[in-house]
């Protein structure tokens, strides 16, 4: 086997991803520089994690006013904060002085921002409250926190930090009242954890992108769902199902997800699929684990995915959600987000127990941070050389189309 070249290091950046893209077979998984390149890595920031929405928690996080979390990703750390008027905002979480970080907890409960470094303190709104020592002519005014655009859908917190983000408003046409429906404006996080994998973060949104490895890799997982079977047999699986619950006519998909979006509008994904036959939610043997969600009556044996946004995923079972986000924290390294929701009411230790709750997807979690570590190995050798797609893996392709897409018009 012959060493893959890479494009000439003495590229002008436009010209190195130019050539990468060009050169990138359809229907294989990505050549080696797309997971190496420090080019590369700079334009996925701006393009992907720059310019569109990034789910950043829940509004159960931050119930009274001065509550607040940090996201972080890469070199950026944005506050969301329960403001004074009990309005949720987001601000960038950098000083307007000399730029030190404000927020160095990553949660917690504050009057106002304070700079530890020379102390110059900012309202929840992001307005500068005081600045000492300060020459005459300084505006008050132009020295607020940067703000982050933020929208909500029902409790879940979406930021961006574009100045013109895609709209949410196809998504909201689409999905708004399916999605209060299945009562994702009710819930609450019950448990929150960062999975810190070493492997650039397209390893692992791929990785979630299909169930090609569900089988062979999540014995768990598959003995609660059908996706994980050969696609014969999830087909027909998921063609009982629905002769069993014609009238899910509100669990209807939609695909607008990446290239399929429209023209300035965000994209997303919405699908509902079986779980095996006899099972009812994600849990260790399939059995109930928290009070049925929003305006459900009984469970059906499906479950719900939604996707918003190029990098955060929602699973929702008719007793809880799951949420997954990947941001990077640097090009060989990234962050798998997990939350796992419950309805507002539910009370842990009578409703649910939060071991039982979160054990599937903990065990398929610390099992998908170990093959993507061995992924980015394998990927960092010179011998390397992309691979044929399954016809399992038809998600990830188009998330490869778009991905390319995208990444040229930044080389243009």
């Amino acid at each position: 086997m012959s060493v893959i070249s890479s494009p000439p290091a003495g590229q002008a950046s436009s010209e190195r991803i130019a050539t990468a893209v060009a050169a990138q077979q359809r229907g294989h998984s990505l050549d080696r520089i797309f997971y190496q390149d420090e080019d590369i890595y700079q334009a996925e920031l701006d393009q992907f994690f720059l310019k569109h929405w990034i789910f950043a928690g829940h509004t159960s996080q931050i119930p009274e006013i001065g509550n607040y979390f940090n996201l972080n990703f890469d070199s950026e750390s944005i506050i969301v904060v329960r403001s004074d008027d009990n309005e949720i905002k987001a601000h960038l979480n950098v000083c307007r002085h000399r730029g030190s970080r404000l927020c160095i907890e990553d949660s917690g409960t504050t009057k106002r921002f304070t700079c530890p470094y020379h102390a110059w303190s900012y309202r929840l709104n992001g307005e500068l409250a005081t600045a000492r020592n300060m020459p005459d002519d300084f505006d008050y005014a132009e020295n607020s926190l940067h703000s982050v655009k933020l929208e909500l859908v029902g409790g879940l917190i979406f930021i961006s930090l574009s100045a013109n983000p895609p709209s949410l408003t196809a998504m909201r046409d689409d999905l708004g009242e399916l999605l209060s429906y299945l009562g994702v404006d009710r819930l609450k996080v019950a448990q929150q954890k960062r999975y810190v994998i070493p492997a650039n973060w397209k390893l692992a949104l791929e990785n979630y992108q299909e169930c090609y490895h569900c089988a062979p890799s999540h014995q768990e997982f598959a003995k609660v769902h059908a996706m994980a079977k050969a696609p014969e047999v999830y087909q027909r699986i998921k063609s009982e199902y629905w002769e069993k619950h014609p009238n899910n006519i509100k669990f209807q998909q939609f695909n607008c997800y990446f290239g399929l979006a429209e023209q300035d509008q965000e994209g997303y994904q919405y699908d509902r699929n079986p779980l095996l036959p006899n099972k009812l939610s994600g849990s260790k043997s399939g059995a109930a684990l928290a009070p049925l969600l929003g305006d459900l009556k009984c469970y059906d044996g499906g479950a719900s995915e939604l996707m918003i946004g190029p990098v955060s995923f929602f699973l929702i079972y008719d007793d809880h959600v799951l949420g997954y986000r990947f941001l990077p924290l640097s090009k060989d390294q990234c962050a798998c987000d997990v939350f796992w929701f419950v309805d507002e009411n539910a009370e842990e230790g009578r409703d649910y127990d939060l071991d039982q709750l979160t054990w599937l997807w903990d065990v398929t979690t610390q099992a998908d941070k170990t093959i993507i570590q061995n992924n980015q190995k394998g990927v960092n050798s010179r011998f390397y050389k992309s691979g044929r797609l399954s016809e399992m893996e038809t998600f990830q392709q188009s998330f490869l189309d778009w991905y390319l897409e995208v990444l040229s018009s930044k080389a243009d």
